[in-house]
Order: structure tokens, then sequence, then C-alpha cells
């Protein structure tokens, strides 16, 4: 089986799966700039894999002719499941320098991620050190032994792969809150001028989408915030924007599936293309070709069929009590009836 310099197998796809998957796309690459299947040399593996990159950005991000935005893939806005936790209260805490001592209950495992409150005020968890003790953000904070507390978790990581938005809002499960609004997306600031102005729990009603402090290791993460904090457990649904990762022997599969398959390898081949063969565009050409044909067929299949009745109801016809088109008042003052 032939294998990349660090060992790893460069393994054909099953002939049963139409998915292009790594192996072929590096094998394809080489192949067609003249250095072979496999066992190619570091820099020649370098060039290889800076290509297939390359490729896969410019399927990822595509860039219509005439649009100033990238187009957005369906296939790259799946569905998201947050459930919130339930707000925890019981037994009583000590806090000294910071430090929250717990009695008669055990801290829940997210409570490094929460905010505890005491007399209407709210401080944050820096770490949770055991079962029964936490430290806060603020270590100047001390409150007697008995006093009541409620530990609340406004804040929730998104997966991993979330890019920074959701499509629309964000909605209950169905069956189990049908009759709650949606939750809609604001600014971090409107959420923070909210939760300065109410810091209690409840249902939530809007949140705010905001980036975690980054970290190279692991790149750009992000985070949710409810207003009100969530009161109860609560299970929500929301369609999000994924930020694709770079596919490899082991993760060899990219996104999109079998019938974005011909659109991937031709866009990899354009771009060994563009930069290593002088004065041929066949590869760049097909590209184009390949990616408007799957761009049309994305967005012809995935667009609403009916987007709703749009009229201006002038074909009803209403009783004279509750029209206006039949002259009725539409307010009064000091008994002086006014009228269309």
């Amino acid at each position: 089986m032939p294998t990349l310099n660090d060992g790893t197998p460069v393994s054909a796809a099953s002939s049963s799966d139409m998915t292009i998957e790594y192996s072929q796309l590096v094998s394809e690459v080489g192949e067609y700039l003249g250095m072979g299947r496999s066992s190619w040399s570091s820099l020649e593996e370098t060039r290889i894999k800076s290509i297939v990159k390359s490729g896969l950005r410019q399927v990822y991000y595509p860039q219509r002719s005439g649009d100033k935005l990238a187009y957005q893939w369906s296939w790259m806005r799946p569905e998201a499941t947050i459930v919130t936790t339930a707000e925890y209260g019981t037994g009583t805490v000590e806090i000294v320098s910071g430090v929250v001592t717990l009695s008669g209950g055990t801290f829940p495992s997210w409570a490094n991620e929460g905010e505890i409150k005491i007399s209407s005020q709210v401080y944050t968890v820096n770490t949770r050190d055991s079962n029964t003790q936490v430290t806060l953000d603020d270590l100047s904070i001390a409150a007697s032994a008995g006093t009541t507390y409620s530990l609340g978790r406004p804040s929730y990581d998104l997966p991993e792969g979330f890019d920074g938005s959701f499509d629309g809002n964000l909605h209950y499960k169905t069956g189990d809150n049908t009759l709650y609004p949606s939750i809609k997306i604001f600014s971090p600031e409107v959420i923070r001028e909210h939760r300065q102005n109410y810091n209690g729990s409840d249902r939530p009603l809007c949140a705010s989408i905001q980036p975690k402090q980054y970290q190279a290791t692991v790149g750009q993460r992000w985070k949710i915030t409810f207003f009100p904090s969530p009161s109860e457990s609560f299970t929500l649904y929301g369609r999000y924007k994924v930020r694709p990762e770079m596919i490899d022997a082991v993760n060899k599969f990219p996104l999109g599936g079998s019938a974005m398959s011909e659109v991937f390898l031709e866009s990899c081949l354009a771009v060994a293309e563009k930069r290593f063969v002088e004065d041929s565009k066949i590869h760049q050409e097909e590209f184009r070709r390949l990616l408007k044909q799957a761009i049309d067929q994305d967005a012809d299949s995935f667009s609403p069929d009916f987007l709703g009745y749009n009229s201006d109801r002038s074909e009803i016809r209403f009783s004279d009590s509750n029209s206006r088109r039949f002259n009725n008042a539409i307010h009064s003052y000091e008994g002086v009836v006014y009228r269309d």
C-alpha cells in the first residue's frame, strides 16, 4: 500500500463509495504534476498538500460571478442542539476571599462556567475546585456561613466547528415548549445591557454569540449567552455555519458528499495548473463550469418552493362592523368621530 513520508497509508476509496477522499486528491494532483501517485519527496509532498488545501478552500468559499459575498452551501449549515441546565441552589455557602465552600450539596460539573447569585449580586466562577468548593474571579468577595445562593449558567460553549453565526433564531424542542416564541439573536451589547438591568433567571428570550478568548493551540471558539439566564433545562435547536477542517488520511472525506466529488477534484487540479503549468487553463475552466453547476443545483434543491401568500387582501369582503373600507370610525375625540 502506498504511504506518505510520515508513514500514513494512502489507500483507495471503497468501490461502493462515490465520495472522493484525501488519498485520491493527493494522488491525482501528484500524477498531474508528473510526480507520480505516491512515494514523493518531502518538497513534493509539501506542494501537493498545499495545493489540496487551497483546492478545498476555493470550493468551501466560492465566489459567484457578480456576487459580492461568497456563496453559502446548504451542506455547510448543520443543526446544533443546545441543552441548558437548571439553576442549582441546594445547601448553603460560605465565602472567604473568593473561595466558596458549599454545605449540604454538590456543585454540578458545569459550575466553573456558572455564576453565583447572593442577595441580588452576581459573581462569576473561575474554577470548580471540588464537589463542594469553587473559586470566584473576584477574590475580595466574602459571605458568612449559612448564606443562601443560586448557581446559574447563562453561557454555553458552541460546537468546535461553529463559525460565528446561526441562521435566524433558535427554537425550542417541538412538543415540550410548543407555544414558546423563538429565541432571537442580538448583539453582545444588547444582552449585556439586559443583564445589567435584570440578573434573574427565567425562560430565555434572546441570546448573543461571542468569541471566546483566542487560543492558538485550538483555534477560534465561540459561546452563546442567554437572557434571562435559563432557570431550567431547555432543549434548543439552531442551524449554524460550520467551519470546515483540513482532511487527511484518517479524517479523509470533505464536506458536501459524493455530489461534490468532481468539483473538489477539479478545484485541486485547477490550483496545480495555475501554480505550475504554464499556458493551460483546461482545469481552471472545467472547475468554474462544475462549480457553477453545483451552486445552481444546491440553490435550487434547498430553496423554498413556496414563500407564502403575497396579497393586499383586497379580494376579501369584511362585514360593516369591522372594516375600514366600509367607512367605520378609526378613532374619536371628545365625542367627535373621525373616519377614513
